[in-house]
């Protein structure tokens, strides 16, 4: 790549890209257009990018351009930015932390030489900029003050390395299949931390798990040698220059749906020389940038109500994504129906060997009917933390949490409750060993094998707070089900009607801004107007669990009338849904309100149970009629 031809290339085209930014008054999702609140505020953000791979040594050579504008009250005389890659080096925290959970660490190549994001040069107005690299964090100092409602633009030289490291998962990876390299590219450029209301400069240290970004545009520039097929964040905007009708009809996944699985390839896409071709993508209202690239990638396309959804899927692997294309669109209907509507225009599901979210790209793997619940979990996520994008790392229960949530609701409204494809049988809460129920796989068994034994920690814990473990270790794994099943224990508490208008509040309020967990409760008992904290300071604060019992119910002297006993064995307090059968068969619904909020049912409301904190001596007595 020739730097001083693209630094030209910049200047030339910077009257446009001024003209282009974020904060453009147009903008519906523009968070000055729909801030949450009149004293919200939140940074702007603008990337150009251009970068160019080398496959054989696996290094991306890049520099960007990032125009960065102060909304915040404060004035800025310093910046950090994310580097990733530094987490997976030898001399890293993430490194220390797998050697103090006693995991062997096995090193690639340019790890082994603490090489992962490499900054060869950062300026600001012409001027080198002092600063300082710690593991996954670096500081720089600016040469000028950043008041309050001004920018300014980085400009950035740098250099992102790939490695294999044996035991770290890596979303940044290359992959080979049949020995032909295939590239999944996440989180490989230098990206400026957030700086927000609650914390200022968010400067956690990457331990792999969650991720933290400013909502702008992206100009992204990427070149590869000419057989690469690519897909990435964003609109292409010179679809005819790298894939002209010729080529994209040999690459149509139709052609080779009718192979075997890892059947032989048909089509040989080869590469003329070094030849190499430029993608050019653009996108708007996001916080980060994803791609995937390889020569064995062909294309499926649909577009449904506005949105393109495009499936990139190995040749070999054509026969197992033949529904992958009108799955997704099943998906984007689902959660734009129930939850509020999806704002980008395209929607990429990629065969990558992985599981993970991007803006409008997912990296997937598998096969249908295997893969349906995967699509739906990142496709999801382009809601809850791609649409809503929260604090990931802080607290990883509003993004992984609710989309764990959300897979479960449109793996059930797509397919019906049971699981399409089999899975494990053990099915211990219904003991129907034929089937599996999604909403038990998805979210309630791991949630209540752990609750059981009083294992289930607050969920308002730090995402790399959860006892220094790996993985989903250390009780990880409950920001996902844990919060997904207290959604549903939510829509048990409201009913549907008034649940579902809460949640489409919460999205509409804070989608394209930043929320916290304290901003997600008040939207909730704001659009309830209802006192909902006992519920939320139980299910997010402490590990609290639900347990009830029926004592005994036993007729009396009047005629159709029985008395009930009930006992409160678990620490938590929430409302009753009661079900009795009569002798001849007839069915008894009855609902008891723990608080003064009553929701609607179609059941018999008897006297409020309101207890206090010592289950043991927690007992309700009523008569029913």
């Amino acid at each position: 790549m020739n730097l001083k031809f693209l630094f030209y290339l910049f200047i030339l085209t910077n009257t446009y890209c001024v003209a282009q930014k974020f904060n453009d008054p147009t903008n519906p999702y523009y968070w000055k257009n729909k801030a949450p609140n009149k004293d919200y505020w939140q940074q702007d953000i603008d990337y150009k990018i251009f970068a160019s791979l080398d496959p054989k040594e696996e290094i991306i050579s890049g520099e960007e351009y990032i125009t960065y504008t102060n909304n915040s009250p404060d004035d800025l005389t310093f910046a950090f930015f994310n580097l990733y890659q530094n987490a997976f080096n030898r001399h890293s925290y993430l490194t220390n932390l797998q050697e103090a959970n006693h995991q062997k660490v096995n090193f690639g190549k340019w790890e082994s030489l603490d090489k992962g994001n490499e900054i060869l040069s950062i300026k600001v107005d012409g001027v080198e900029l002092k600063k300082e690299i710690d593991g996954s964090i670096m500081k720089v100092w600016l040469p000028r003050t950043l008041h309050s409602q001004q920018s300014l633009t980085f400009h950035v030289v740098f250099k992102t390395y790939y490695s294999k490291g044996g035991t770290t998962r890596r979303r940044m990876k290359s992959w080979s299949y049949r020995g032909i390299k295939h590239f999944n590219v996440a989180h490989w450029y230098p990206r400026l931390a957030v700086y927000d209301r609650k914390f200022g400069w968010c400067t956690d240290q990457h331990l792999n798990r969650e991720f933290y970004g400013d909502f702008g545009n992206y100009e992204v520039s990427l070149t590869f040698p000419s057989n690469y097929i690519v897909e990435a964040t964003g609109e292409i905007q010179n679809e005819k220059e790298v894939l002209p009708d010729s080529l994209r009809k040999k690459l149509d996944l139709s052609n080779y749906w009718n192979n075997k699985w890892d059947d032989t390839l048909r089509y040989k896409n080869t590469a003329l020389g070094k030849t190499t071709k430029t993608w050019i993508y653009k996108a708007r209202n996001v916080h980060d940038f994803a791609w995937i690239a390889g020569p064995l990638y062909r294309i499926h396309d649909t577009t449904q109500n506005g949105v393109k959804v495009v499936a990139m899927v190995i040749e070999p692997h054509a026969s197992g994504w033949k529904n992958a294309c009108s799955y997704t669109q099943k998906v984007i209907q689902v959660y734009s129906r129930d939850f509020g509507a999806y704002a980008y225009p395209k929607m990429v599901v990629a065969d990558c060997e992985d599981g993970m979210e991007y803006p409008m790209l997912t990296m997937d793997g598998g096969a249908d009917p295997g893969y349906r619940g995967l699509l739906a979990h990142e496709v999801g996520h382009n809601w809850f933390y791609g649409m809503v994008n929260n604090n990931e790392t802080y607290r990883a229960m509003l993004d992984e949490g609710f989309t764990q949530f959300l897979t479960s609701w449109s793996l059930e409204s797509i397919d019906g409750k049971n699981i399409i494809g089999g899975g494990s049988k053990h099915n211990f809460l219904t003991c129907e060993p034929d089937e599996q129920l999604v909403r038990e796989s998805r979210v309630y068994s791991s949630y209540m094998v752990d609750a059981m034994i009083d294992e289930d920690p607050s969920i308002n814990t730090h995402s790399d707070g959860f006892n220094g473990a790996l993985g989903q270790g250390g009780g990880y794994r409950h920001v996902y089900s844990k919060t997904a099943t207290m959604l549903y224990n939510l829509q048990y508490v409201l009913g549907d009607s008034l649940f579902s208008g809460a949640m489409k509040h919460y999205f509409k309020k804070w989608s394209f801004c930043h929320p916290y967990i304290e901003d997600f409760r008040q939207s909730i008992i704001e659009y309830t107007h209802s006192d909902l904290n006992w519920f939320f300071d139980q299910w997010i604060e402490t590990s609290k669990h639900v347990d009830y019992k029926i004592v005994s119910v036993k007729a009396t002297n009047s005629p159709d009338s029985f008395s009930l006993k009930l006992k409160r064995l678990g620490s938590m307090q929430m409302p009753i849904d009661l079900q009795i059968t009569g002798q001849s068969g007839k069915t008894y619904n009855f609902y008891i309100p723990n608080t003064w909020f009553e929701k609607h049912t179609n059941g018999t409301t008897l006297p409020r149970w309101i207890g206090w904190d010592n289950k043991l001596k927690t007992t309700y007595e009523t008569t029913i009629h």
